[in-house]
């Protein structure tokens, strides 16, 4: 996919039902893309292009791509009422747009199939994973629990897996249409708990200064998710932290870039910060895997 994305024109926008306003370039870009596909699908649409109609969306639960992530979302979403897990619907089902579908299409199939998550993750983290065990979705190790980050955050997928007789994790943030600027500065200190500023000093990997920039987007979100994968890691004997997200969606792009400036020198095998591309895990999701709902994902997604 070309990097150098530009704001769709108004009357393709207008054609697609995707005149969105406050759209950044690069979320219009995508919401047109979740349209188009919905529209070759003959999918009945929702108050935008880049919805499926409630109703039929819910009965079918078209919005995911295989039988297997179809159950697997229908689990979760039950199981949700139990663990507090944040799976809200009728929007996991009918809204195209939103990350958290994303992430089960992504990830859904290898939490069914081990071995291609080990496959994958040991291809992208060859000095990291050894052998996947399991695959969560939506996953804290205790929401609201002081111990923790004393806040509800959780990861939009968790991985666990050993290499070498060590146990290790992987807390995985999901990003795709998203600029980080969602969150305004009053909201952001709102959602501040001085728990972080506890693991911010503790960690070690933050510069020194650091703390208040940390309480402001773009920043305040990767800062939160990142935080509790570091409390999370001291339940095993390694881990490490990934924010994932479209390379062509340059504000997203710049917060995580704004993140690294807040962090110490040495790169991911110190801080534990692994920022990744989408891309690149939906391509090689597709060389593991050249089917046709992988093919679909990619096309989907980043475009034809």
């Amino acid at each position: 996919m070309n990097n150098e994305i530009i704001r769709p024109s108004k009357a393709e926008r207008m054609a697609f039902f995707v005149d969105y306003r406050e759209d950044t370039v690069y979320s219009a870009h995508a919401r047109l893309l979740q349209s188009k596909w919905r529209d070759k699908r003959q999918f009945p649409r929702g108050r935008f292009g880049s919805f499926i109609e409630t109703g039929f969306a819910t009965r079918s639960r078209v919005n995911f791509l295989t039988d297997t992530i179809k159950e697997i979302v229908s689990r979760e979403v039950e199981a949700a009422t139990q663990t507090g897990a944040f799976i809200s619907a009728p929007r996991i089902w009918d809204n195209l747009l939103s990350s958290q579908p994303l992430c089960f299409n992504l990830f859904g199939e290898m939490q069914a199939d081990l071995a291609l998550a080990t496959a994958f993750f040991g291809a992208l983290f060859p000095d990291r994973v050894e052998t996947v065990t399991a695959l969560k979705f939506e996953y804290s190790p205790g929401r609201g629990d002081p111990k923790y980050t004393g806040d509800r955050s959780a990861f939009d997928a968790f991985v666990e897996y050993s290499k070498q007789g060590k146990r290790g994790c992987i807390g995985i943030e999901v990003k795709y249409a998203e600029s980080l600027n969602e969150e305004t500065v009053d909201k952001a200190a709102k959602n501040y708990r001085p728990r972080y500023g506890e693991i911010i000093l503790e960690s070690g990997v933050f510069n020194a200064g650091a703390l208040e920039e940390l309480k402001r987007p773009p920043v305040a979100q990767i800062c939160r998710d990142h935080l509790l994968s570091i409390v999370t890691q001291k339940g095993y004997d390694e881990g490490f932290f990934v924010f994932l997200y479209p390379g062509a969606n340059v504000l997203c792009a710049r917060g995580v870039k704004a993140y690294e400036d807040l962090l110490i020198p040495g790169g991911p095998a110190i801080t534990g910060f692994y920022p990744q591309h989408l891309e690149r895990f939906i391509e090689k999701l597709c060389e593991l895997r050249a089917e046709k709902w992988t093919r679909e994902l990619r096309d989907r997604y980043l475009g034809p």
